[in-house]
């Protein structure tokens, strides 16, 4: 999304996703096209009063990151991601058309924003492209995080965002020829996306995540409301076949629960992801470790080449 100056032209993309709990790290090689192999992951948690920008460097050093290129996601409550009426102006005026059209959309004026679009899918009925999603965040925002990554000495070449990484992750899941729903929950934030052929169709966000919601009922027939008004609008706009898919993506404390309560809300088939279908996994990775890091693997599975 958001773009660095970026010389490096290594098959080799690192991801460092920081947030509240700690850093993820993963390092994916691109070499192998048809499988690429995730040279190693690792979550540290931030622990006693220590900063994450100390945290930030000592994985970095840990890593012997310093010079490497590097991506890394911002945090939910870090941008926005809207869903706007595609503006019929010529490609050299799109950006500029994009911020008339989310300037009364956003809560702070649009000469402090910073956006970046993509492609929503033409519509089934017409086929035509009218819809863009715009990722706009205030300017500061990326460049707070775009210096704490580059003072712990990495070269960031872009920032991200979580909807994306899923959409690397879940492009590589052979359902994603058919459609597919994924499921990504943090502790306290959860994601929903729904994809097909490596294209992003929808995406939902859920103010709850797997710390609470592993706990509660209620929560899990809301999530499974929520995925079933998300499957109908893809279904009647896209005119879709129905997907018939239900990825969920492991997390630190299981998911098992969660699986059966999800089959039994929506009677559809539930799956967790295999993250070793995704990428070559080196031996000693713990399955704990894998799922700290998923967001940090998808992020690091990005292979569109830089254009800004």
């Amino acid at each position: 999304m958001f773009r660095l100056n970026s010389k490096s032209r290594s098959s080799r993309l690192c991801a460092l996703v920081a947030d509240d709990e700690g850093v993820a790290l993963a390092c994916v090689d691109h070499a192998k096209l048809e499988k690429p192999v995730l040279e190693y992951c690792a979550f540290h948690p931030l622990e006693g009063e220590q900063s994450l920008a100390a945290l930030l460097k000592k994985t970095v050093a840990q890593y012997r990151l310093d010079k490497t290129r590097c991506s890394t996601l911002l945090a939910a409550q870090d941008y926005q991601l809207l869903l706007v009426e595609a503006p019929e102006v010529p490609a050299a005026e799109l950006k500029a058309a994009i911020r008339w059209k989310v300037r009364d959309l956003i809560d702070f004026h649009i000469d402090d924003a910073v956006l970046d679009v993509f492609d929503v899918p033409p519509s089934g009925a017409r086929n035509v492209q009218e819809s863009l999603y715009v990722v706009v965040s205030r300017a500061s925002v990326v460049e707070e995080r775009a210096q704490l990554l580059q003072e712990a000495g990495v070269e960031l070449s872009v920032i991200d965002i979580p909807e994306l990484a899923l959409r690397n992750l879940a492009a590589r899941v052979p359902q994603d020829a058919n459609g597919q729903a994924l499921l990504h929950f943090g502790a306290n934030h959860g994601l929903i996306t729904l994809t097909r052929d490596a294209t992003l169709y929808l995406a939902r966000g859920m103010e709850f995540g797997w710390s609470q919601l592993l706990d509660s009922s209620a929560l899990a027939e809301r999530l499974a409301l929520e995925l079933q008004r998300s499957m109908d609008y893809y279904d009647r706009h896209f005119q879709q076949a129905p997907i018939t898919q239900l990825t969920l993506c492991a997390s630190p404390r299981g998911v098992g629960a969660l699986t059966e309560q999800l089959l039994q809300l929506t009677g559809i088939e539930v799956q967790v992801l295999d993250i070793a279908g995704v990428v070559d996994i080196p031996a000693g990775i713990e399955e704990d470790e894998l799922a700290h890091c998923l967001l940090a693997i998808g992020a690091a599975l990005r292979c569109e080449p830089a254009q800004l």
